[in-house]
């Protein structure tokens, strides 16, 4: 699966704060390669989107995660492996895209099992692609197979 620039860093973040242990914000600002400011925006998503609680303490400039609300082990360990795709994908000279085209895309949402987000992000990652990308493949492959099935019951 791809990951944007921003996820990933979002991903690293949870990683280095995950064990619950004080990191340094130095520490943190070399890894993500990013600035303050950045790394404020970061924190607050992070906050935000897995109702974390993320304590900065002055006196030692560093950062600890003390609540990991919805970041828990399963979450951390998904956000792993997804992060080591990543890497290889980039690692292995696969040169990020963007579409240029006209064609009107909506962003939906969906509720799905992580089994199928899994087999969803796995179809992604062989095809090369985005998970929106794959997601697509996967309706225009099942429409093309129920009009084929329609024309031989006629």
């Amino acid at each position: 699966m791809r990951l944007s620039t921003r996820q990933a860093r979002i991903f690293r973040l949870a990683l280095l704060l995950g064990p619950g242990l004080p990191v340094p914000a130095k520490k943190i600002i070399t890894l993500l390669a990013c600035s303050e400011p950045t790394l404020t925006r970061a924190l607050k998503e992070l906050r935000s989107t897995y109702t974390a609680e993320i304590k900065y303490r002055k006196a030692t400039h560093t950062y600890q995660l003390v609540d990991p609300g919805l970041l828990d082990k399963k979450s951390l360990r998904r956000m792993h492996e997804t992060m080591s795709s990543y890497v290889d994908l980039k690692a292995g000279g696969a040169v990020s895209r963007v579409s240029l085209d006209k064609e009107k895309k909506k962003a939906v949402s969906l509720s799905l099992r992580m089994s199928v987000l899994r087999k969803i992000d796995q179809l992604a990652i062989f095809a090369n692609t985005t998970r929106s990308d794959a997601v697509e493949l996967l309706v225009d492959n099942y429409i093309a197979d129920l009009a084929g099935d329609y024309q031989v019951k006629e």
